[in-house]
């Protein structure tokens, strides 16, 4: 990869180039979510229900992804030795997509193997992570030493907005093809199609993204103990607080097919084996998410600019879990949408409750960014920023444990207990639940407790 020196500090950079540079990553971001859109939306999922992975096993997944996150500090560290981010950050992240072909190809390399493929997926899959963490501590500090402060929160609203639009066609694109071509004799054809796609597109992400201009890194003073570079901004009361409140909002987190949290994976997956719903409809619920923070996200991030981060974030911490609780109303009847047909109930009101979950939930994470990048200075940023998500990581991987464990020790139909729509009370609803009770009861007062904005 041919080296490109490195641009001079954010100060020196004309408004036209800084403008040019957020468009660009924009630009690279629109193709990057179609990967996110099959790794982290519906078809990683229901490939591994496909081929009958436990609930442990759907709960391990997420719990190493968020393990993952610990890779961000030795980067960091790496990283801060380094005259420039962005060729380490390519490099790595270039592996990281590339290994998302084999669930593409697994299929078709190792057919009569398939009772390992959770276990090789797992294990690739969170190599993958791995390395996608390894770019991620650069990354973000890369951006915030690009991103004037005063306009941060409005760039980051209008970037969420740009990509759900994306994240609507890869939702809609992938749920048709996996209907389409999950078929006899080739009943993964579809899952193998969606993966390499968006493996390629992940890939061109990263392509079209070195055309964004990276500022002069800050340098750490040389010769500071690792452990005391380590713990540093622990220290800060405002920091380690929202690093725990994050911490337990992404172990909670019930974002439809988001693998972080106690629901996790298993909203799509419930859907299925309770409902009956296709792999298009069970692809409605990222569609409206994706839509939701189209909806929302500028106008959050006009406020995150405004009223700061800290108190947006409250607020929808507040608001965002009482659309949540609206699983615990399904039934088990269908509805005739106009232009549709016949639709599972759970997916229609799932689906308007995500036009607010998403986008609610969304902005808690543009608040997050915004937050990670006040309470870091510029020296030292990549590593802060590395321990504030690793941290967050540790902590988000009790969540995704916590509910295959509850998925394959809890019974799918609680005795008599219905819940008011007729629905089975279930461990699906023990984990909405537990969303609920770790978001308000834990996440909201440690953020509460930073106590300042700015």
């Amino acid at each position: 990869m041919p080296e490109i020196p490195a641009a001079p500090p954010t100060a020196a950079l004309s408004e036209r180039a800084v403008e040019r540079a957020m468009w660009l990553n924009i630009a690279a971001g629109a193709f990057g979510t179609f990967w996110i859109g099959a790794a982290y939306g519906t078809p990683l999922p229901l490939f591994l229900q496909a081929v009958q992975a436990t609930g442990f096993q759907l709960g391990l997944m997420g719990a190493v992804r968020q393990l993952a996150l610990l890779a961000q500090l030795p980067s960091a560290f790496f990283v801060e030795r380094l005259e420039r981010r962005k060729t380490f950050w390519a490099v790595v992240v270039i592996a990281h997509r590339l290994l998302w072909l084999v669930p593409a190809l697994l299929p078709w390399v190792w057919p009569q193997g398939r009772v390992w493929w959770p276990v090789l997926l797992i294990a690739v899959l969170g190599l993958s992570e791995v390395l996608a963490q390894a770019g991620t501590a650069p990354w973000l500090s890369w951006m915030a030493d690009l991103l004037p402060a005063a306009r941060a929160g409005r760039f980051w609203g209008v970037r969420a907005r740009v990509l759900a639009v994306s994240m609507v066609m890869s939702a809609l694109g992938f749920g048709w093809a996996m209907d389409r071509w999950n078929q006899p004799p080739h009943a993964l054809l579809g899952f193998s199609l969606v993966f390499g796609v968006a493996a390629l597109l992940g890939v061109a992400d990263i392509v079209v993204h070195l055309g964004v201009i990276e500022p002069r890194p800050h340098r750490t003073t040389p010769g500071v103990v690792f452990w005391k570079r380590l713990v540093a901004p622990l220290r800060d009361r405002a920091f380690r607080r929202l690093t725990l409140a994050m911490g337990a909002w992404t172990a909670a987190l019930a974002l439809p097919g988001y693998s972080a949290g106690v629901p996790g994976f298993f909203n799509v997956v419930y859907l299925q084996e309770n409902f009956g719903a296709s792999f298009s409809q069970a692809s409605w619920l990222i569609v409206a998410s994706a839509l939701g923070t189209m909806l929302w996200a500028p106008a959050i991030g006009h406020r995150i600019d405004r009223f700061g981060a800290r108190t947006v974030a409250l607020f929808l911490m507040i608001a965002g879990p009482l659309f949540t609780l609206a699983w615990l109303f399904v039934s088990p009847v269908t509805w005739r949408v106009p232009f549709v047909g016949t639709v599972p109930q759970p997916v229609v009101l799932m689906g308007v409750a995500s036009l607010v979950i998403g986008g609610f939930y969304s902005g808690v994470q543009l608040c997050q960014l915004r937050l990670t990048q006040v309470f870091t200075g510029s020296a030292g940023r990549t590593v802060a920023m590395a321990v504030h998500w690793s941290s967050v990581g540790v902590i988000g991987a009790a969540g995704a444990l916590a509910g295959g464990w509850i998925k394959d020790h809890f019974p799918h139909a609680w005795g008599g207990l219905l819940l008011p729509g007729g629905t089975p009370f279930s461990y699906f609803q023990i984990l909405i639940l537990l969303h609920v009770l770790i978001a308000w009861g834990v996440a909201l007062p440690l953020l509460r407790g930073v106590g300042r904005d700015e």
